[in-house]
């Protein structure tokens, strides 16, 4: 975990390359294939609109003060998300980080096998023709989970996957560059074909009509909170890594801000794209509102074939409904790439602290991913459970996040880190503080523990004590195994090898190569009273940035004016 042999940082080239590969990041199948089964299933009798709600809610509670911290600890630090951990809160927080980063492994290893299946349903489709009903389409959907293509396609997943990372950064912005723009323009052009069906509108009524009864559900509350962290990623790292390669120029209150809004407006049109072709086909073949709602809730183990059903029945009934649905599929398979390879960077930078090459360490990335997903890849139900317990996990890794603003100082974090540290970025305002200190982990803490105390209570919840795919029991044993793992590995690392003592300014000059200690003494000696500062860098590397505020803390200089 040492920091000696990390090569140097690169950075993104342009500010297009920087903010579509934030927006690549996060807009993947959790917003075309994730995001309309969860609506679908947690939307009452009468309509989704109570769900949306508190989707929307968790974006300003939960998602983006959360999003603010892995920009600012990314970029700040320029670390991996462990050894973010140790440099910002301390060696003995760095099981935080490892948590974060193997629920990313997690989710990335169930991740591939959905992609899998874009894969392959692009690939049929330019073979074969399209459904013409609800029954063939749903025996094209369970033939392929019967067969050995999802391991294939897996394979073929990671396989891309890993090869994307393997020149770093430079590989992905280019490919990012390429993909986002696509995505979004057949995503687009889908949903206004979508509302231009007939009955369309009753879909769109549907969705934004509210149900209040599911107010009182605590698995409505912790699936939308947790779908907008999967929306955004939220707590997942992705972006504090993506973060290391900006420079202080780079806005991250704005990134922050704009990123997550632009994200779950995709996810918004995703879900009245879908919500549209349903209502649409059925009521055209006379299926009551009741019917349709069954249906909506009904496509495979927890809704896991709304999107891959219902897609190709809409393209049937157009002119050119084999090609859109083509365009539709590829379109998804560059969606679910842009995202698995976030999440395979991030997994990649985590070995390389241990001075593994880049690419030994991609080729390990795709290799342990591969087995891991291999028995989601085998039986759909493990699919089912592991998107259950990784996903709901990004609530936990929310609170390390907290914890880390916590350990450093709110106010602290919030000036040094944020504020000043930035050259040409909006104010991260005093409220912030109150939220991610209070409101954050407040709102999360009491979804979790409404969650468990419903579940030993309320029957209508499987058997808190059974293994099942969406149990209690199985969340909590996974969740214990991983933390029991980091934590006794950092415990060890801790005490065999040193490195006990939260890194100081000596630590980090000591850690850092010639370069940066050049840079050091320059800033130093350019900065004695009389003489005139010279210009920061904006790449300046974590010493450079610590010498000078620690220079401009001893002379009483005027920091700037941090806002509200």
């Amino acid at each position: 975990m040492s920091d000696a042999d990390q090569p140097e940082t690169p950075l993104f080239k342009s500010k297009l390359g920087l903010v579509l590969s934030c927006l690549g990041c996060v807009v993947g199948t959790g917003n075309i294939w994730r995001y309309p089964r969860i609506v679908a299933n947690n939307s009452g009798d009468e309509g989704g609109l109570t769900f949306l709600i508190l989707w929307f809610f968790g974006l300003w509670v939960w998602s983006v003060p959360i999003l603010l911290v892995e920009y600012a600890v990314g970029r700040y630090t320029r670390k991996t998300v462990i050894q973010a951990f140790r440099y910002m809160a301390g060696p003995y927080f760095q099981w935080m980080g490892g948590f974060v980063a193997f629920v990313v492994l997690g989710i990335a290893s169930y991740y591939s096998v959905v992609l899998g299946w874009c894969f392959y349903y692009f690939i049929y489709h330019c073979a074969f023709s399209l459904p013409s009903t609800y029954e063939e389409s749903y025996k094209e959907w369970t033939d392929l989970q019967d067969s050995n293509y999802p391991i294939l396609c897996h394979g073929i997943a990671v396989t891309i996957g890993f090869l994307s990372i393997i020149k770093g950064v430079k590989t992905i912005e280019l490919v990012n560059k390429i993909i986002v723009p696509v995505l979004l323009l057949i995503v687009a052009f889908s949903v206004a074909w979508s509302l231009s069906l007939t009955y369309a509108y009753e879909g769109v009524s549907y969705l934004f009509t509210p149900d209040w009864e599911v107010f009182k559900t605590p698995q409505v509350w912790v699936d939308a909170v947790t779908q907008n962290a999967w929306d955004t990623g939220a707590a997942s790292a992705l972006l504090l890594t993506y973060a290391t390669y900006m420079r202080r120029h780079d806005g991250i209150v704005s990134m922050g801000t704009v990123t997550p809004l632009a994200n779950n407006f995709v996810s918004l049109c995703c879900g009245i794209m879908i919500f549209c072709n349903v209502f649409s086909v059925l009521e055209t073949r006379g299926h009551d509102k009741a019917y349709i709602v069954g249906v909506l809730k009904d496509n495979g183990p927890a809704n896991t074939g709304l999107t891959f059903i219902w897609m190709p029945l809409l393209y049937y009934s157009i002119n050119i409904g084999r090609f859109l649905a083509i365009l539709f599929f590829l379109s998804l398979s560059f969606a679910g790439l842009s995202s698995l390879i976030a999440m395979f960077e991030l997994v990649a930078l985590q070995i390389q602290n241990f001075g593994v090459p880049r690419i030994p360490a991609a080729v390990t990335v795709g290799v342990v991913t591969f087995l891991l997903g291999l028995p989601s890849a085998m039986k759909l139900n493990v699919l089912v459970n592991q998107d259950y317990v990784w996903g709901f996990a990004l609530l936990p890794c929310g609170f390390m996040f907290v914890g880390l603003v916590w350990i450093f100082g709110l106010e602290k974090f919030r000036r040094v880190v944020v504020n000043d540290y930035g050259l040409s970025d909006w104010t991260l305002p005093r409220i912030w503080k109150y939220i991610i200190g209070f409101v954050t982990p407040l709102v999360g803490g009491g979804i979790i523990l409404w969650w468990v105390v419903e579940n030993i209570r309320d029957d209508s919840y499987p058997d808190w004590k059974e293994i099942s795919p969406e149990s209690l029991a199985i969340v909590l044993i996974q969740w214990t195994i991983v933390l029991t793992i980091v934590i006794t590995v950092n415990i060890i690392y801790q005490r065999c090898c040193g490195g006990g003592r939260k890194p100081n300014l000596d630590d980090i000059a000591d850690e850092d190569d010639a370069t940066d200690n050049a840079t050091y003494m320059e800033l130093s000696y350019s900065q004695v009273p009389g003489k005139k500062p010279a210009p920061v860098d904006e790449n300046a590397s974590l010493v450079t940035r610590t010498v000078s505020q620690d220079l401009d803390s001893l002379m009483q200089t005027q920091t700037k004016d941090d806002g509200l």
